[in-house]
């Protein structure tokens, strides 16, 4: 399937970029014939949701991979 969006990557990324959280500016993504891969690290659950919810809305985005990390500093070095 053609891939009706050749920027779509520089799409999802403006989307992120556009938002007030800092974590998601890191995220970066790559995309297959309308399958976005999310990656990078956030310190919440809540802003590996926004991110997808943030380029789901792009056009020619059929599917979300999301491959974002979660890293909590909440727990003790052993």
């Amino acid at each position: 399937m053609f891939n009706s969006c050749p920027n779509l990557c520089t799409l999802a990324e403006g989307r992120l970029r556009s938002l007030p959280y800092a974590a998601l500016k890191q995220i970066s993504c790559e995309d297959h014939q309308g399958v976005l891969t999310l990656r990078g690290c956030v310190p919440t659950y809540y802003l590996k949701q926004v991110a997808q919810e943030a380029v789901a809305q792009v056009p020619g985005v059929e599917r979300i991979e999301n491959r974002i990390a979660v890293l909590t500093s909440g727990r003790a070095a052993p």
